[in-house]
């Protein structure tokens, strides 16, 4: 029942979250188990002349694969690995994305005897993945998300007395991080930059109750605020990306696929 404890019970499989040495006895088991997935089930893709098998972030694991079947085929490979660690695979979490625009292809196949559904977008890592490489859809995320964090904030700091420094500083702190996040990887175009810049100064006009018939100009308003461009913030972040990239190893797959 809620609000009340349970009795005590022995735990024989897992880590101890926090624990300092937590991530090392996690991540070995899981390189074990992508190690053998990969050889098991074929797996890889080809970039130029770099073949690439699976991108992973603690348990979150993307298997890469240029056929359904072999994608398939590594997924029930993957859930027999898992299995002697006392680990399961997601499948309600599991989805397969695909690059190519396929009737034929249905919206999913089985494995194992459980659903995957095949998808053209998802949610990978806090950010929206499309099977084109564009990212408009994420950009009118992000905006989408950034509207609700300014509607929730109206009345208790954009109206509030707080001086106007306090709220930009604010404003810079809580909003831009979630408009930006991941921002260096994005794809855009000159609509979308745009756009991007039309809404970070729309809400600049809010904190600064600025209403249209006042008709001060974008440049009075950035004067005013001091804040850079959100279009420069991620010119200057993606440049960043690019010169760690660049300097890391070659055998890094990041470096690879550069």
């Amino acid at each position: 029942m809620e609000g009340t404890l349970s009795n005590w019970f022995e735990i024989r499989s897992g880590v101890r979250q926090g624990c300092s040495i937590a991530p090392s006895l996690f991540l070995s088991p899981v390189d074990w188990v992508l190690e053998r997935t990969e050889h098991k089930g074929f797996l890889g893709v080809t970039l130029g002349d770099e073949v690439f098998t699976d991108l992973d972030f603690a348990d979150d694991v993307a298997l890469l694969a240029e056929l359904l079947k072999i994608l398939i085929l590594s997924l029930d490979v993957m859930r027999q690995e898992v299995c002697p660690f006392g680990l399961e695979i997601n499948w309600i979490k599991t989805k397969i994305q695909t690059t190519v625009n396929d009737p034929s292809v249905s919206s999913e196949v089985m494995v194992a005897g459980k659903a995957v559904e095949i998808v053209e977008k998802f949610t990978y890592l806090g950010s929206h993945l499309d099977n084109t490489g564009g990212s408009d859809a994420e950009v009118i995320r992000r905006i989408a998300l950034i509207r609700d964090c300014m509607k929730a904030l109206d009345h208790n700091i954009w109206r509030s007395s707080i001086t106007t420094a306090t709220k930009i500083r604010l404003y810079s702190a809580y909003i831009l991080p979630v408009l930006l996040y991941g921002a260096e990887k994005w794809t855009l175009t000159k609509v979308l930059n745009k756009k991007i810049d039309w809404f970070d100064l729309r809400c600049q006009r809010r904190i600064l109750h600025d209403h249209y018939s006042h008709h001060i100009s974008n440049c009075e308003i950035r004067n005013r605020t001091g804040c850079t461009p959100a279009t420069d913030i991620i010119r200057r972040r993606r440049l960043q990306l690019f010169g760690h990239i660049t300097r890391s190893e070659p055998e890094m797959d990041h470096r690879r696929a550069l």
